[in-house]
């Protein structure tokens, strides 16, 4: 079976299948790209800086309680007290006296817009840590003394990171006025 193709041979010059009068983009139609771009660009950069605050908000309390797991398992695979001390004014925690862990930039201990504890039978600690003396000690059982963490960004949103007395780690976040 063959197949007849009838080219013009005007088209077909150099390899090129367009005419000589059509050679690329009006200064109209790159203008109207660049206005959309540019649109695009004022919409999204607002809402782009504000997600990422609230992503190094979370990323950071994530890696708090991610790190509380990884001291809770040490002590039991160590036999031994592991301790955690929060320095607030430095922004830094360390585990068992190890190199501090430095808060993101932007990232501060506090409860930001929280109105009530994320552990009901305490009150929200104005400094923004309320285990004794800024210090959770973890038993070589896993159990430790209880109390949360505060954490907040500048926009003021907040989660708290928590060690219960039985040695669970918790993390919360402060949403539509609760803790979730």
């Amino acid at each position: 079976m063959l197949c007849a193709i009838s080219v013009n041979a005007k088209t077909i010059e150099d390899g090129k299948i367009m005419d000589n009068k059509q050679k690329g983009y009006s200064l109209t139609e790159l203008m109207v790209v660049v206005s959309i771009i540019g649109i695009l660009g004022v919409i999204a950069v607002p809402n782009f800086v504000t997600s990422f605050s609230s992503y190094k908000l979370k990323n950071t309390s994530v890696d708090l309680c991610s790190n509380l797991r990884k001291a809770r398992s040490f002590a039991v695979k160590q036999n031994r007290n592991v301790a955690i001390n929060f320095n607030i004014d430095a922004r830094t925690y360390s585990i068992d006296s190890g190199s501090p862990v430095r808060l993101e930039d932007g990232i501060s201990f506090g409860n930001g817009n929280a109105t009530v504890s994320a552990n009901p039978i305490e009150s929200i600690p104005s400094d923004g840590v309320s285990f004794a003396s800024e210090k959770a000690t973890i038993n070589n059982q896993g159990i430790s003394n209880a109390g949360y963490v505060y954490l907040q960004n500048a926009k003021r949103e907040a989660y708290a990171v928590g060690v219960h007395a039985s040695g669970r780690i918790v993390l919360r976040h402060w949403f539509d006025g609760r803790w979730n």
